[in-house]
């Protein structure tokens, strides 16, 4: 293990990474991980990524199987609980369990006591996902679902065929004791001098201000 140094940022898979890092040496954790969508994404014509595409779809090949055994010897639980996994929803969901548990594991290693995680996802796996977060961080440690409009839905969206349409994710926030640091809040209102700097560029038809 060893003091990485700040201010860098790292590429490619953090499992790796993790697995060097000092434990209990991290403040504050935000995942924004791939969704298990069953779908491929392509940056836009004209971005500066454009010709970069990613498959969100999973299969046990994603599932790094030398990091298995801590998983086995100190989540027995949470095997039986990804067997099943496979047994309700099948073996892309229960790959993707287990590629985000054995990342999980490790994000909870590195979290000082006075740490927190925040976890985006959306209704594809966050059920399960919740289930996990409890079992690793342990239940008394959730602390928040935060529910995130992402936007009012693409034109037509919200009255699909026999769907209503989807504009929601989810932020689920745990801690690693009851002993964690947070920030007071600010309210900003429609008058603030600073909400008029971070939202002047925004649709207004989209953008709800309390």
């Amino acid at each position: 293990m060893v003091d990485l140094p700040k201010n860098i940022l790292y590429t490619n898979d953090n499992l790796f990474i993790l697995n060097g890092m000092n434990s209990e040496s991290v403040d504050l954790i935000y995942l924004d991980p791939p969704f298990n969508s069953k779908r491929t994404y392509s940056a836009p014509i004209g971005s500066k990524s454009a010709g970069a595409s990613f498959k969100d779809m999973w299969s046990w090949d994603d599932v790094n199987e030398f990091y298995l055994e801590k998983m086995f010897t100190e989540y027995p639980y949470l095997v039986s609980f990804i067997q099943a996994i496979e047994g309700i929803h099948g073996k892309a969901m229960m790959s993707y369990i287990t590629y985000m548990i054995q990342r999980i594991i490790e994000l909870h290693r590195v979290l000082k006591p006075t740490g927190s995680l925040y976890l985006h996802v959306d209704p594809t796996a966050s059920h399960y996902l919740k289930i996990v977060l409890d079992r690793i961080f342990g239940k008394n440690n959730f602390r928040n679902e935060i529910i995130w409009q992402r936007m009012s839905g693409a034109k037509g969206s919200q009255f699909k065929s026999k769907k209503f349409g989807t504009i929601n994710d989810y932020i689920l926030f745990y801690t690693k004791t009851d002993n964690y640091t947070i920030n007071p809040t600010i309210k900003l209102t429609k008058n603030d001098p600073l909400t008029l700097k971070r939202f002047n560029k925004i649709d207004k038809n989209r953008t709800k201000i309390l």
